[in-house]
């Protein structure tokens, strides 16, 4: 690393753990009149007015209300079912003033895009219409996440670096979906933004050669299904960038009214030594200040707002996730202060408590405090983890299961989203 990289590095994480927090902008004044959501500083506006909104996780909102979610038969039974369960969940977050859903909007694992995506193009479309609708009625917004970096190339039996080769039919696939996907929902508010990739830093410098790629049940069927990976399946830390940067360009180059997000978790605990060694891995934890550093760089411009993710509990952190001698919610302090010291928005995609499990948790204590930090701290946007998910029954959440918490939230929204 460069002595100007590293001052660089050592002053945005001294100013971060100082409390030294720039202020934001002047609010925006050219507002867009449909309500789209704008960015100045690290704030973001609606009409006007600083924009803060709680929402919630419906991972699979989409692919289970068009009946090609993996697990629909083993989670609701039926696909009837799960379409209801989806409009349940739609109908209990608008009812109890939860702002947004985020959702994984791509076609999925390979088999699933045989089910639905590329058997019937027009059913794929009309039913994202019909969940754009319900959510809409609902008064609730969407932030749809692409998951570009997977599904695509095992689809058509190339390596993962097929994303980065425009040759490719990776790349072609891809950019059209974002096209579509785009194009036909950028002068629509019921977006909030647009989201990349769920956790892609998380994929930087880690040798996929050898590893396992994904079970043979989740490949379309007939295909070649290549079970191991190679080197070409990783991706270093500067070709995550590549993409962040080349897929936010053409997003915007299509859409000039919605904003886009990475979907970043934040960077491995190891991302220093990572990119040091790649592919040769010599494990050392980043200090506190390296990975306060590795995140103001991972989100590199165009991109509008930071992504974090962000789960923890009262207990001791496991040293695994939390390596550094300061409690779970001052790391969620330094997560957002980090993204305010360049003046950057802040969305905390994921939210969740991991001890005690919400579901032996009614009172939800931990995610409580946590929404009293997202406040003090003004960041700008988070995500509960997870809404109506009995896929996950340790970690669900409903207005009957947590009426506390979800009228918490609601508060947050009536407060800082004019809800």
């Amino acid at each position: 690393m460069s002595n100007s990289r590293m001052a660089m590095l050592c002053a945005v994480s001294a100013l971060v753990l100082c409390g030294s927090i720039c202020s934001g902008q002047d609010a925006a004044t050219d507002v867009a009149a449909k309500g789209f959501v704008t960015a100045e500083g690290s704030k973001l506006y609606l009409h006007g007015e600083e924009y803060r909104a709680i929402g919630v996780n419906v991972p699979n909102l989409h692919s289970s209300y068009a009946g090609f979610f993996h697990h629909n038969t083993q989670v609701y039974g039926s696909d009837e079912s799960a379409r209801q369960a989806i409009i349940d969940a739609v109908e209990d977050a608008g009812a109890h003033g939860l702002a947004f859903i985020r959702f994984f909007a791509s076609p999925g694992y390979p088999v699933n895009m045989d089910k639905l995506y590329f058997r019937d193009r027009e059913r794929y479309w009309s039913t994202m219409d019909e969940v754009f609708d319900l959510c809409r009625k609902r008064n609730v917004r969407l932030v749809p996440s692409f998951n570009t970096f997977g599904g695509w190339y095992q689809y058509y039996g190339e390596v993962g670096q097929a994303i980065l080769d425009p040759e490719s039919k990776t790349w072609a696939a891809l950019h059209e979906y974002i096209r579509d996907f785009v194009s036909r929902y950028k002068d629509d508010p019921i977006v909030l933004m647009w989201e990349l990739q769920n956790e892609g830093m998380h994929m930087a410098d880690v040798d996929r050669k050898g590893k396992r790629i994904t079970s043979k049940a989740l490949h379309s069927p007939g295909k070649e299904v290549r079970e191991t990976g190679v080197r070409e399946d990783s991706f270093t830390w500067d070709m995550v960038q590549q993409i962040y940067k080349e897929q936010t360009a053409f997003i915007k180059g299509i859409d000039p009214n919605h904003l886009v997000t990475s979907g970043d978790a934040a960077t491995r605990n190891e991302a220093t030594s990572r990119r040091e060694t790649f592919p040769d891995f010599k494990y050392r934890n980043d200090t506190l200040r390296e990975f306060i550093a590795n995140n103001v760089l991972a989100q590199p411009e165009p991109l509008d707002v930071y992504s974090y993710h962000h789960y923890g509990s009262y207990g001791k952190p496991n040293p695994r996730w939390h390596p550094w001698s300061i409690s779970n919610m001052d790391l969620l302090r330094c997560k957002i202060r980090s993204a305010h010291s360049v003046l950057a928005p802040v969305f905390i995609g994921e939210l969740g408590q991991r001890a005690p499990k919400l579901g032996e948790d009614p009172e939800a204590a931990w995610m409580m405090d946590c929404i009293d930090v997202l406040e003090d701290e003004e960041a700008s946007l988070a995500a509960l983890w997870v809404w109506h998910f009995p896929w996950q029954p340790d970690l669900t959440v409903d207005s009957k299961s947590h009426p506390k918490l979800v009228e918490r939230m609601a508060e947050f929204n009536r407060k800082h989203a004019g809800l």
